[in-house]
């Protein structure tokens, strides 16, 4: 009987990090803020991925964590400010799942593996952050023998604090029950010390010696302590779904997770924000979520549709951080031993919401899909004092004794597809978000950073409401001239308004036309030209300063000085802006079994009104790879890429008082009028990524991988100022950084049902950030520090696992 031949990736795989589609607004998260832009820059190892992953099977890099099988690589995207200790655990990371690829009932995969140093880069989300010996197991195991019940479980990483497991039950196409559970661990910078003791009330050792600044902290070093950054997550979630009849299906889901571990944050006691007693803490985590959905599917032969009510519970353990002050500024009541300084931590809070989407075939050229989407998010926590301090004098009490907010949420999208014609496509569509603040608004007479007692009355502040509504509509045109040639046309159309904000309307237009020309000797190419043009209303720099502040205040204020950001500083968001880009795409085949890429991407970013603030940037980016697949036993890939981005901002030095008069024409000018006193930052970030996969059966029995990959990348900084004499601007050292990663796989088949797995990986990551490069824990006067280094890691893993099927 002739040998069955094994793939060269088994079925043991870690499912990983494909990241699931994101939910609408949910409890948990921040209440809405206006629309940021994104990453500045995609990251070089996610382009080197998609380089890697698009040439198909053989061509996965695989990722620190997933025993020793080969697993797709895929870093998570830079969707969430890094300044968050907490957005990488809402993210997935680990290789994107794959199928069932024997006919094998069930695998086990056992090993051990080892780390070779404590590092907090290779095992920042994989489990392997510690030197030492781990666990390599995973399993899987399916029943569909008996048709009228199936079992299918999967466990994966179970010597890993990534372990995950899912077990599903199914009756045919009838009824299934899914039992889940993920747990994931991050690590981060670990080499940074702390004086504070404690979780939510931090304290200082009894022998503590506070001084007006950080040098002057006489035993700081013998009072340090290791601040260990880890954050672990722990999700269960419980789905069932039933098929009433042929064309009705009811499911539902309920999803408990808790997230525990220490952040960090920074924090200050002061009367005047500009000379704050500063301090990095330790950031207590300790979170629970719950998910709900309950929803009804329908499937029509020519509609469908889907609704869906969903429920979220945000609840934090804890709502107050507390420091022991260490420095000696200030009162008796404020200073060290007695002074205290507070932050609110993040409030209670749940959504509840329901969709309705669906596609409805008119007609066998013409579609309907639309979603609505409406949520509501509550959150009615009560308030925290003024201050910790008990001993700050307080006369006038919270004009509140909980927020009692609402923000409700709304998504409206439609879609209409004609095909008039063979060859040509016509695509229309509708666009809109909408977000309503529901909060009181009240006066709040704060106490400024535990520094003093409550002030006078004039500086009351006012919380407010930030109202915000796009509506989108756009279309596109496609036609194929010919078998070769297909031309696209696509226009679109934005209006959004907002409350509370510096510009209440902006519009913009964008356009966008694209050729694809497919010639002869296997070339293909893509050209794409995009236009847009923002378009703002008046600019009304003084919103926020009317918004924020009391009529006692504004009214003791010289009317040429009432403003909180310079009347010429525009937010990039809302500024007028052009913006210009190109996109040119080759694909060449000379042959069956080589392929060769070129994709060559520019934009252009002039900011035209801005006198002050963001007024230019621009982005370049050229990716070229080559594979080359002879045969199925043996397939190669070359990859390489450059990026850079470069962004120009302008701004202005001046002081407080008469010097603060922005209005001024006639010399001498106070420091706010004066264009001399002008500064400018010219920022170019560089990134260059190359890397080479191979994958090889030399042998019937004999699977070999290879993957290598580097990532080099250089941002600087150079400032100039426009003459003032005491102007003088330094330029930002340069900040270098370097990741090598080599993955080194071997399988061998020593029978159909059994497998012997050796893998080898090195990884090198090196930065020299002049934000921690010899920056102690006391070397700045006002901040106490952490005095963590730069990440220097170089880790060598070694693997080996049995992986044995059976029938």
């Amino acid at each position: 009987m002739p040998r069955r031949r094994l793939p060269p990736q088994p079925a043991l795989r870690g499912r990983g990090a494909g990241r699931r589609q994101p939910q609408p607004e949910r409890a948990g998260q921040e209440l809405p803020e206006l629309p940021r832009p994104g990453p500045r820059l995609q990251s070089p190892l996610r382009r080197e991925a998609h380089a890697v992953i698009r040439r198909g099977a053989g061509n996965s890099l695989r990722w620190p964590g997933c025993g020793l099988t080969l697993c797709a690589l895929v870093l998570p995207a830079q969707a969430a400010d890094p300044g968050d200790p907490f957005a990488p655990l809402a993210r997935e990371t680990r290789p994107l799942s794959t199928r069932w690829q024997t006919d094998y009932r069930g695998a086990v995969e056992l090993g051990a593996a080892y780390t070779s140093d404590d590092n907090f880069t290779f095992g920042q989300y994989n489990g392997l952050d510690e030197q030492g010996v781990n666990l390599i197991g995973n399993l899987q195991w399916r029943d569909y023998g008996n048709a009228d019940s199936t079992w299918d479980i999967q466990l994966t990483d179970l010597g890993l604090p990534t372990r995950e497991g899912r077990v599903t039950w199914g009756l045919g196409q009838r009824l299934k029950l899914e039992l889940e559970l993920d747990s994931q661990r991050q690590v981060r910078n670990d080499s940074g010390a702390t004086p504070f003791r404690g979780t939510t009330a931090l304290t200082l050792p009894g022998d503590w010696q506070s001084a007006l600044q950080t040098s002057g902290f006489q035993n700081l070093q013998s009072s340090l302590r290791t601040l260990n950054r880890e954050l672990e997550r722990d999700r269960y979630r419980l789905a069932l779904e039933g098929r009433l009849n042929e064309a009705w299906m009811l499911y539902g889901s309920w999803l408990y997770e808790e997230k525990q571990g220490t952040g960090d944050i920074g924090a200050g006691i002061y009367i005047d924000g500009a000379s704050a007693d500063a301090t990095l803490l330790p950031y207590p985590v300790d979170y629970r979520n719950q998910e709900g959905e309950l929803g009804l599917r329908f499937a029509g032969n020519a509609l469908q549709l889907d609704a869906m009510l969903q429920y979220s519970g945000f609840d934090n353990q804890d709502s107050l951080l507390s420091w022991q002050n260490p420095y000696s500024s200030f009162s008796p009541a404020v200073r060290y031993p007695q002074g205290y300084g507070g932050l609110a931590l993040a409030p209670d809070n749940e959504q509840w919401s329901g969709r309705l989407s669906g596609t409805w075939l008119l007609a066998p050229t013409l579609r309907l899909s639309f979603d609505g989407y409406h949520a509501l998010a509550t959150q009615d926590e009560a308030l925290l004092d003024y201050s910790v301090n008990s001993a700050l004098n307080v006369t006038q009490p919270l004009p509140t004794a909980s927020l009692d907010g609402e923000v409700a949420s709304s998504v409206v999208n439609g879609k209409l597809w004609w095909r008039p014609l063979s060859g040509l496509e016509v695509e229309g569509w509708f666009r809109a978000r909408e977000r309503d603040y529901d909060v009181d608004r009240n006066r709040y007479l704060y106490i400024r950073g535990d520094g003093g007692s409550q002030p006078r009355d004039a500086l009351a502040v006012y919380n407010t409401a930030h109202d915000y509504l796009s509506q989108q509509i756009g279309g596109e045109l496609r036609y194929r001239l010919s078998s070769r040639h297909r031309f696209g046309l696509e226009y679109e159309y934005e209006e959004i308004d907002r409350r509370n904000a510096a510009v209440e309307t902006t519009e913009e237009d964008r356009l966008t036309a694209s050729y694809r020309i497919r010639l002869a000797a296997g070339l293909q190419g893509r050209l794409e030209l995009s236009w847009a043009d923002r378009a703002a209303s008046t600019y009304y720099w003084d919103q926020s300063y009317y918004a924020l502040l009391d009529a006692g205040l504004i009214n003791a204020t010289p009317d040429n000085q009432r403003f909180n950001n310079h009347p010429e500083l525009s937010q990039f968001y809302l500024a007028n802006r052009e913006q210009l880009g190109a996109r040119l795409g080759l694909n060449y085949s000379p042959i069956a079994s080589w392929s060769f890429d070129l994709d060559l991407r520019w934009r252009d970013d002039d900011y035209d009104k801005t006198e002050l603030g963001l007024t230019g940037a621009d982005w370049q980016t050229l990716q070229l790879s080559a594979s080359y697949h002879p045969a199925a036993a043996l397939t190669a890939t070359l990859y390489g890429g450059f990026d850079r981005y470069r962004a120009d901002q302008r701004s202005r030095a001046f002081r407080g008082g008469q010097e603060k008069n922005a209005f001024a024409v006639t010399p001498p000018l106070p420091q706010s009028s004066d264009p001399t006193r002008n500064w400018s930052l010219a920022a170019q970030d560089d990134s260059l990524n190359l890397g080479a996969s191979l994958q090889w059966q030399p042998a019937e029995r004999l699977d070999l991988q290879l993957a290598y990959s580097f990532v080099d990348t250089r941002a600087r900084q150079r400032m100039s100022a426009a003459g003032a004499a005491d102007l003088n601007p330094a330029d930002l050292p340069d900040v270098d950084t370097q990741l090598q990663q080599l993955d080194a796989t071997g399988q061998w088949h020593l029978r159909d049902d059994l497998t012997l797995a050796l893998n080898y990986q090195y990884y090198r990551y090196d930065t020299n950030d002049w934000a921690w490069r010899n920056v102690e824990v006391d070397t700045l006067d006002k901040v106490l520090g952490s005095g963590q280094r730069n990440p220097n890691d170089s880790i060598h893993y070694l693997g080996a696992s049995v992986i044995y099927r059976w029938q």
